[in-house]
């Protein structure tokens, strides 16, 4: 008599229902993290956006305040002055309607070309030079300087000094100077400049806050 082995039968509803049991993990082993990996990526776009646009900010009210030191107008007390050239004492080196950025200075030597305001007490007090260092002295331990014209042939009749000079000439914008004046040029440099940098903060800012909705969508 021959024996014939038989296999047991598997009803298919059985076989769906251990197919949809879960397992335990292996011993020693853990459980799967991977579906909260997508969400903790997805919030990790967020944040550096959150921390880039803060650091831009910061960076941008540094530049603003630094523009503001430089800008200042020297007849304020700043560093910087801005002279619109009229006239024809300074050619060729300037012409009628050239912008002349000068900086200010702790002193100033023979050959500098100065910005400076006539004194009060001398002839024209008030009135706005700029021409060239010819001299230097030291009057009562005060550095006092004798300027002159590069197209005229003798030396001014004033006698400046540290206080009086608006900076050294260190930039000439030629032909600037048209649509400017002399009193309004560091008020449009100034304002310029502060509504370029309130754009790149803004823009940033609102990149950063964008990237973040983004982010927040995505999780």
């Amino acid at each position: 008599m021959n024996d014939t082995a038989t296999l047991p039968t598997i009803d298919a509803a059985e076989a769906a229902a251990a197919a949809d049991t879960p397992r335990a993990p292996l011993a020693g082993g853990s459980a799967s993290l991977a579906p909260d990996a997508p969400e903790a990526d997805a919030a990790e776009p967020g944040r550096v956006a959150r921390t880039w646009g803060g650091m831009r900010q910061i960076i941008g009210w540094v530049v603003l305040g630094i523009a503001i030191v430089l800008l200042w107008p020297a007849q304020l007390g700043g560093l910087t002055g801005l002279t619109v050239v009229n006239g024809h004492s300074m050619e060729p080196t300037y012409v009628t309607d050239d912008l002349i950025v000068s900086m200010r200075q702790p002193h100033y030597h023979v050959g500098d070309i100065v910005s400076y305001e006539v004194p009060a007490g001398q002839n024209g007090a008030g009135g706005r030079v700029i021409h060239r260092i010819v001299s230097v002295q030291t009057v009562d331990g005060a550095m006092v300087y004798g300027t002159r014209g590069d197209n005229n042939p003798q030396a001014d009749p004033w006698v400046i000094g540290d206080a009086d000079v608006l900076g050294r000439a260190v930039l000439r914008l030629p032909g600037v100077g048209i649509a400017l004046t002399p009193d309004g040029a560091p008020i449009v440099l100034a304002v310029a400049l502060g509504a370029v940098v309130t754009l790149l903060l803004w823009g940033g800012d609102a990149r950063s806050r964008s990237r973040s909705r983004d982010a927040a969508d995505a999780s």
